[in-house]
């Protein structure tokens, strides 16, 4: 009988500055190969306090429990920045919408900032909870701080020139999603799933853990493994954008998020998607374009685009 796979967890504390070339050179090359393998790491030791992962979903628990008239006003309609609904989107190549409804915080850009007027706003709950957005502003510089920390880390373990990412994400519109999967009334269809198989659309995605189990990822073998993480880890995975550019060395893993047994349980998630600026150009790195690059190069925007119409937006 085989041992079962499990998504590898690291310490990001073995990349800090102070820490010898070998030791750094050690994380990078095991971050590599976790993400090469599976598309999915564990981060433990990233410097986000507990206390804030805790604030973060006491917030969002108090969001979306607000009465559905107060949650809709703040609808945009383009699927990047404030309230999409419950059942409004649904994985790509599946007809059943997910089991979820969420809130999108991006970026806030000084108006100096090229892209300042190029992203959508943000919306505000300002009436309702004051203290929500100079703290998910707050949460989202960190989570972009923690990002650029392992991107780095990428950089090292590729050979690639450093600060390649940082300018690739600069005054980027990555985006922190704030997930409400209410508990289930047994009124379901059938087939339908919290989170439907689906591939991040992003360069990287950093996840605030959860409040409940049930993110499995589809292993290179076929078979669903559920993705294990203790308290206050960051959970991290690999999309689209960066199988794009690593030619799939780096792949954008199959996820999903199954429903419970206990049907009456509601799950929150916080996840946080690394994007680049709108006009950066994805193309094959060099070094992984062996036997040729798969697709065109294409910008981060219409990529992004693209995506979001096969989503439903």
């Amino acid at each position: 009988m085989t041992n079962k796979r499990r998504v590898p967890r690291l310490s990001l504390a073995q990349f800090a500055s102070h820490r010898s070339p070998a030791c750094r050179q050690q994380f990078a090359g095991e971050l590599l190969d976790a993400l090469a393998d599976f598309g999915f790491v564990v981060i433990a030791d990233h410097g986000i306090q507990a206390h804030t992962f805790s604030r973060a979903y006491q917030l969002a628990e108090q969001l979306f429990a607000l009465p559905e008239a107060q949650k809709t006003r703040y609808e945009m309609g383009n699927g990047q920045r404030g309230y999409i609904a419950f059942g409004r989107e649904s994985a790509k190549g599946f007809s059943q919408p997910d089991l979820k409804e969420y809130w999108h915080v991006g970026p806030e850009l000084s108006p100096t900032d090229y892209y300042y007027d190029k992203y959508p706003k943000n919306c505000w709950p300002d009436t309702e909870l004051p203290e929500f957005r100079k703290f998910f502003l707050g949460l989202h510089r960190e989570l972009n701080h923690c990002a650029l920390r392992l991107l780095s880390a990428l950089e090292f373990a590729m050979a690639l020139p450093s600060g390649y990412f940082a300018d690739l994400i600069a005054q980027g519109n990555s985006v922190q999603r704030l997930i409400h999967y209410p508990a289930l009334t047994g009124d379901e269809p059938d087939d339908a799933l919290r989170a439907a198989p689906h591939a991040d659309i992003n360069l990287m995605t950093l996840l605030v853990g959860a409040t409940d189990a049930g993110l499995q990822i589809l292993d290179r073998d076929g078979q669903w493994l559920a993705v294990e993480n203790q308290l206050n880890d960051l959970v991290v995975d690999t999309g689209d954008m960066m199988a794009l550019i690593t030619n799939n060395r780096l792949p954008a893993t199959v996820h999903r998020v199954v429903n419970p047994q206990e049907r009456s349980r509601a799950r929150y998630s916080i996840p946080f998607f690394v994007h680049p600026h709108n006009e950066a150009i994805l193309r094959c790195l060099p070094q992984c374009a062996a036997g040729g690059a798969e697709v065109e190069p294409i910008s981060a925007g219409d990529f992004l685009q693209q995506r979001l119409r096969e989503n439903g937006f």
